[in-house]
């Protein structure tokens, strides 16, 4: 893994320090990730309370994974302002706890959302709250496949509607897969456990990493080089939740204490970068 920058965010502005350097922090207005066509990144944000995530791709359409939670709708405005982001082609959801209605709204109006993706229930119920004859909402199931952009297949691992489940989604971009966790129930691991799944480089981490949320052999069994875990307040993360994954040799990018994480991916390799408000984390 290469870590290409470690950004800092003081106050109301957005500065980065470049790798191995003590230099005074650098202003920057925007970030740009140079991204040709054939690239793709993975931007996992942080928010105050709750998940999301961009997609984007060299051929500059992006999709958004989840909301974030209750009252981040500015924060989130924020970041994606910061990434330039002006447009957004789909938005997926992929558990009832993990968006909100007045943040889909407003992301549908400001960034010209054409498509929202959820699984049977959810889509049932967003018709109506959010049908236009401009939107299409579409049910992702489990084993559904679909080549997203260029290059990138989405494939629902597991999707389940009991307690502790949602829609478990494998992304695979050339050599690199990222597979976004969502589903903490029995049922769920076991099923989980039996698919093939040691080609995984990173793995979003369930239920904010509360208690039980992932075992140690499903660590062993994933084999992940690196782990992002979100940060929701009301929820406590296992505290045996970090050693296992450090016993493990995965690197473990928690938003609450490293900020923002974009991984950007070439067909051979990857690079990783965060961006964090100083203010937020002492």
């Amino acid at each position: 893994m290469n870590v290409l920058f470690a950004f800092m965010l003081l106050f109301t502005n957005w500065y980065y320090i470049p790798k191995d350097s003590p230099a005074v922090p650098v202003k920057v207005e925007s970030i740009d990730l140079k991204l040709k066509s054939d690239e793709l990144a993975f931007t996992f944000f942080s928010l105050s309370d709750g998940e999301a995530s961009l997609i984007h791709h060299g051929n500059d359409e992006k999709v958004l994974i989840n909301t974030g939670g209750q009252g981040t709708g500015e924060e989130l405005k924020k970041l994606l302002e910061l990434y330039g982001v002006n447009r957004i082609s789909a938005i997926i959801l992929t558990d009832e706890e993990l968006y909100n209605i007045v943040s889909l709204k407003w992301l549908i109006e400001d960034f010209g959302v054409k498509e929202i993706i959820a699984n049977d229930s959810a889509v049932s119920e967003l018709k109506g709250e959010i049908g236009s004859s401009d939107l299409k909402l579409h049910a992702w199931n489990q084993n559904f496949k679909q080549q997203l952009f260029p290059g990138l297949l989405a494939e629902v691992l597991y999707a389940g509607k009991e307690t502790g489940e949602g829609m478990d989604i494998s992304f695979t971009f050339a050599r690199h897969r990222v597979l976004f966790m969502n589903s903490t129930s029995p049922k769920s691991k076991d099923f989980l456990m039996e698919k093939e799944l040691s080609n995984v480089n990173i793995v979003k981490l369930p239920a904010f990493g509360r208690n039980d949320s992932i075992s140690e052999e499903m660590i062993k069994h994933l084999d992940p080089q690196i782990a992002i875990l979100f940060y929701r307040p009301s929820i406590k993360h296992d505290s045996n939740l970090f050693g296992l994954l450090n016993d493990a040799w995965v690197d473990v990018y928690y938003t609450r204490k490293h900020g923002t994480v974009t991984i950007k991916f070439t067909d051979i390799n990857y690079e990783l970068f965060t961006i964090f408000q100083g203010e937020e984390f002492n």
